[in-house]
């Protein structure tokens, strides 16, 4: 591993725009402009602090986390504008990070667990998205990546933690509906998952829709054998995006994105119980507080056409994209402002956060570093 104050010319070539994220740039009216490799080194800046915010650079496009529980590892993803989009694996005790090579993950397709998944992942040209870890198990678990390189997918990786570090081997994955773009994945205690989409990708006017916070986007379960089912209660919602469970499974909290709201949703018994509070933001990703008592709810303040501009363009950062984290209780749903609406030198286009020790780290879709701030 090591740490790198500037961001190295070379890697930030490598940020493209794909052809089926392009076709969304014209839907919404936007220009894609590619710089030169002159341009790109004139956004790399050092990689020092700004204020309370420190950074580690060369983390790219960090949109989720998967901290592994009781270690100093944590799990990132990288949504990359084209492949690849390589996990990445931060050492939280020394604040440095490592992108996790395709040649460093096993393949051993577990056909029992996935009966449904059509053949394994080309891990070369896999675009990392949503994650999330289940709790371990005699030193294992499962990685589920949510995945939009060559297919719109849920991957799953087992994780074996007995080593010196978490070491990666693809057994399986849930190819989405063509009606789903996936974005946030949970795990369920029976083996299962939850998954959001963020809109029907088939739609026209999905964009149009985002914009006025009407009902797009949805929140299925997939179990093997049975694939995908829509989950009582969501009916409605704009832009779901982030999403997490209680350990029992039996309540979901939602990031609801165009919607500028958390839900929570319990959906047994006759009739879900669904409850929403107002954030101010598009609410992106959550995440649980060691212990669970608390809810890390973090988005964009700003409006839906800026968010897909920023992230449709060839921009290392979006330091024009503001971004906010709350505390959110879980049982009152009150919120508290955890970092303060803004952008931080660079980074922008800011998307949650976990908590380590005395901070939090902080995810951006679009930057090639992550946060840390205090917490107060």
């Amino acid at each position: 591993m090591h740490t790198v104050a500037v961001r190295s010319a070379g890697t930030a070539a490598r940020r493209g725009l794909s052809g089926a994220w392009c076709a969304l740039a014209a839907l919404i009216g936007i220009g894609v402009l590619v710089p030169s490799g002159a341009a790109r080194a004139a956004n790399e800046v050092a990689c020092t602090p700004v204020g309370e915010m420190h950074f580690v650079c060369d983390a790219y496009n960090v949109e989720d986390w998967a901290p592994v529980p009781g270690t100093k590892w944590v799990f990132g993803a990288d949504l990359a504008a084209k492949p690849p989009g390589n996990l990445q694996l931060f050492d939280t005790a020394t604040r440095t990070v490592r992108q996790i090579a395709p040649s460093q993950i096993a393949v051993k397709f577990d056909k029992q667990r996935f009966p449904d998944c059509p053949s394994p992942l080309d891990l070369d040209k896999m675009i990392s998205h949503g994650l999330d870890l289940t709790p371990p198990k005699g030193g294992r678990a499962t990685l589920y990546v949510v995945n939009h390189g060559t297919r719109d997918s849920v991957e799953a990786f087992d994780v074996d933690q007995t080593g010196a570090e978490p070491k990666l081997t693809w057994v399986g994955c849930a190819v989405a509906p063509h009606t789903f773009w996936p974005d946030a994945v949970a795990s369920l205690p029976d083996g299962g998952m939850v998954v959001t989409s963020l809109w029907d990708p088939t739609d026209p006017n999905r964009v149009q829709k985002l914009s006025k916070g009407e009902p797009v986007g949805a929140l299925d379960y997939w179990h093997a054998g049975k694939g995908w089912t829509p989950v009582p209660g969501s009916e409605g919602m704009s832009g779901p995006n982030g999403v997490i469970v209680t350990p029992d499974g039996k309540t979901i909290y939602i990031g609801v994105w165009s919607g500028h709201s958390i839900t929570r949703i319990t959906p047994g018994g006759e009739k879900p119980e669904v409850k929403s509070v107002p954030t101010g933001i598009l609410t992106d990703n959550l995440r649980w507080s060691p212990g669970g008592k608390e809810i890390y709810a973090g988005g964009q303040a700003a409006t839906v056409k800026a968010v897909l501009a920023c992230f449709e363009s060839s921009k290392v950062n979006c330091p024009e994209i503001p971004f906010m984290v709350y505390g959110m209780d879980p049982e009152t749903m009150k919120l508290t402002v955890l970092v303060p609406k803004g952008s931080h030198g660079e980074m922008g286009a800011g998307t949650g956060a976990i908590r380590v020790g005395d901070t939090l780290w902080l995810s951006s879709f679009r930057a090639d570093r992550i946060g840390i701030y205090p917490l107060k």
